[in-house]
């Protein structure tokens, strides 16, 4: 068994990925969304929403998310005032960095900070360094706070506690909460620009 030496979770997976042979191909993830996606040269961002849930190619998931975003205008969805308050807090401090160069890790922590309890929760193992989800131990949660937790888990390492099938279940995951995960799609896609530029549209 190899030995890994880093401590941060995102250099472990790319010291585990320089170990294996060459030509190795690993078998497929979870939630996570390849190749970029140049969202300036789109409309508004249910356009863009459309975009990266097309490329997924589930028909079912696409028709519920064309329903739940189609009053969505130029702005990315929050789940309240406090989520966008509390998300641009992370932008503008220690953590800034990562979440401007890490869209996995930006799009993990936008889930995690869409509930106050859950965040309290788990805040402490979100470092500027990674999220280190094996040290996190939930205790009782509600399922909307199992599901941000797999879904931010599914985004950050690639894992597939929630199927993209289960998306597609209004009984199993409400609309809400699907809209903030189709929003991690986008930050994981796109990164935090355009939510970097709605900040300094905001503060002008």
């Amino acid at each position: 068994m190899s030995k890994l030496f880093c401590l941060s979770p995102e250099l472990r997976g790319l010291e585990k990925q320089m170990q294996q042979p060459p030509g190795y191909r690993p078998r497929g993830s979870g939630i996570h969304i390849m190749e970029g996606l140049d969202w300036r040269s789109r409309g508004n961002y249910s356009e863009i929403v459309d975009c990266v849930i097309i490329r997924m190619q589930l028909e079912n998931l696409k028709k519920r998310v064309d329903e739940i975003f189609c009053e969505t205008g130029e702005e990315m969805i929050f789940r309240n005032i406090k989520h966008r308050k509390d998300f641009y807090f992370l932008l503008m401090g220690k953590r800034g960095k990562s979440l401007q160069t890490a869209s996995g890790y930006a799009a993990a922590v936008f889930l995690l900070s869409a509930d106050e309890k859950l965040w309290d929760k788990v805040s402490r193992n979100v470092l500027d360094t990674g999220i280190y989800f094996e040290r996190i131990r939930l205790g009782s949660v509600t399922l909307e706070q199992y599901i941000l937790f797999h879904a931010a888990r599914d985004v950050y390492q690639g894992t597939k506690h929630i199927r993209l099938s289960e998306l597609a279940d209004r009984e199993l995951i409400p609309d809400e909460i699907l809209k903030l995960i189709v929003n991690a799609f986008v930050i994981e896609k796109c990164g935090v620009e355009m939510i970097m530029q709605e900040v300094w549209n905001n503060a002008y």
